[in-house]
């Protein structure tokens, strides 16, 4: 018996669905995670239903991210045969999987429809920070995440802040590259950069902190090109006056420096209780449990109990065994060969990146040195949050990259 279409699949639009049931998944990523499940529910079962897998995978066949993110999700389940806590192999590959997110996403995405799905983004983070400010000038009270210090009410503030630097960093992106819009939204996007940046300030997130000075610095030297002295120049300044304005100005920003200055020189052997001094120490222990079986690893999921076993003989001892450094996950359970997949993702971002020739073509080469620089800090590609806005933003960017050549033809 033949399969017949359900008779609505054959007069919907399935691209057009696809486009705004991932424009739904964009809008709603910094504020609801209910409504990501459930636009990407849809947009499976789209998938499934209209049964045009061959044409759909021929879309992304070219894409070398579509067999590096493959090749992670065959390392999670092949990392099954030996790891020592199945229970925890299982949670792990939960969210291992979602690397296939990023071709999936890729086959409904086209050219035209970048701008439209970076603007729903940016969408959504304006509803974010009007929340938070909301918060935080008292008129309305705290709420989820959110306390009278960090508000932060939709996700933990290590997690959101990733999100405001990202904002940021595409507005700058914005106002750099392609200003031949209208003068109100060159004002508009301007505005919006102002109010993020207090807002990533007042949120306390250490890690998108910095991360937005990586992608400020990456688009100056860009868009400066030859002159990069210019670039630097124009860095140094911009990033010193941000600092000293977050510094004097808004008490947890220079609450949370002053204790990192403090916890760095202050770190010492034993149990750690600082914010800082536990990183370093769960980097330390990590890194040991690396060195124990540095080709294949440990196996998927197995971090925990390598670390247990680590962590008891440490110099540097942490209540705490979640990891908060994505490389040292990734190498303790799949070693240097997981290690070396998962670093070419980011090299492939970054050489199509670099042959772009776009507007986005800087944003495209800071957005992986981005990631790289904030992995060091926490486990971010396994955490729900932060997933996903890479998951949904690495589809965007990179789904189709116009080359020099491709934009004389």
């Amino acid at each position: 018996m033949m399969f017949k279409l359900p008779e609505f699949l054959t007069t919907l639009d399935v691209d057009k669905t696809a486009l705004r049931l991932l424009g739904i998944l964009g809008f709603s990523l910094s504020f609801s995670p209910a409504l990501v499940s459930i636009s990407l529910g849809l947009m499976l079962l789209l998938f499934l239903l209209e049964r045009r897998y061959r044409a759909r995978l021929a879309r992304v066949a070219t894409q070398p991210l579509t067999y590096l993110t493959l090749a992670l999700v065959v390392l999670h389940i092949v990392g099954f045969l030996w790891t020592s806590d199945t229970g925890m192999a299982e949670q792990t590959l939960s969210r291992g999987w979602k690397y296939m997110l990023i071709p999936f996403f890729m086959m409904y995405i086209r050219r035209e429809n970048v701008p439209f799905l970076l603007t729903v983004f940016l969408s959504g983070m304006v509803l974010s920070e009007l929340t938070s400010y909301l918060i935080w000038l008292g008129i309305i009270a705290p709420f989820g995440k959110a306390t009278d210090i960090i508000p932060s009410p939709f996700m933990s503030y290590p997690y959101y802040t990733i999100y405001a630097a990202l904002a940021a960093g595409l507005l700058v992106s914005f106002l750099l590259f392609d200003r031949a819009e209208s003068r109100w939204r060159i004002f508009a996007a301007g505005g919006f950069l102002i109010t993020i940046l207090i807002n990533l300030s007042i949120t306390g997130g250490r890690g998108g902190q910095v991360g937005f000075f990586v992608l400020l610095f990456v688009l100056l030297m860009m868009y400066f090109g030859r002159r990069w002295i210019n670039g630097v120049i124009t860095f140094v300044l911009a990033s010193t006056i941000l600092f000293y304005s977050a510094y004097q100005f808004i008490p947890v920003f220079q609450t949370r420096a002053d204790a990192a200055i403090e916890e760095v020189t202050h770190f010492e052997t034993g149990i750690q209780k600082s914010s800082v001094g536990i990183r370093i120490a769960l980097n330390i222990n990590y890194f040991n449990a690396f060195l124990q079986a540095p080709w294949l690893g440990h196996g998927t999921g197995s971090y925990l109990d390598v670390y247990s076993e680590v962590n008891e003989q440490s110099a540097y001892q942490t209540h705490i065994t979640q990891p908060h450094n994505m490389y040292l996950v990734i190498l303790v359970q799949f070693g240097l060969l997981g290690g070396i997949i998962f670093l070419a993702m980011f090299g492939s971002m970054l050489w199509q990146g670099w042959y772009s020739a776009d507007t986005l073509r800087a944003f495209r080469v800071a957005f992986p040195l981005f990631w790289l620089t904030i992995m060091w800090v926490n486990w971010y590609l396994y955490s729900h949050h932060t997933f996903y806005v890479f998951l949904f933003l690495t589809s965007v960017l990179y789904a189709t990259t116009p080359t020099r050549e491709s934009r004389g033809t």
